[in-house]
């Protein structure tokens, strides 16, 4: 609920403070997205070691997660992917 005794925003504010809105929304979507994304692949990969570690085969690993066997090897080696 808004404090009905503060003044109304002047357009200027407002239309500032939806600039920085939109502003933070695409540092969001974009610096935020590719740090969060190395971070998701780096746990993928350390799961598919893993599954490896036990027992599953390269070529199992590939079909599961969709992607080359190729891929996965350079993953399960330790190598950083392309991703």
């Amino acid at each position: 609920m808004a404090n009905p005794t503060a003044p109304e925003p002047r357009p200027l504010t407002l239309w500032t403070g939806w600039a920085l809105l939109h502003w933070a929304r695409l540092l969001q979507n974009t610096v935020a997205s590719h740090d969060r994304r190395q971070a998701l692949v780096a746990r993928r990969n350390a799961a598919m070691r893993a599954a490896h570690n036990r027992g599953v085969d390269k070529d199992t690993i590939a079909r599961a997660v969709r992607l080359s066997p190729a891929h996965v090897g350079q993953a399960l080696r330790g190598e950083p992917t392309s991703e």
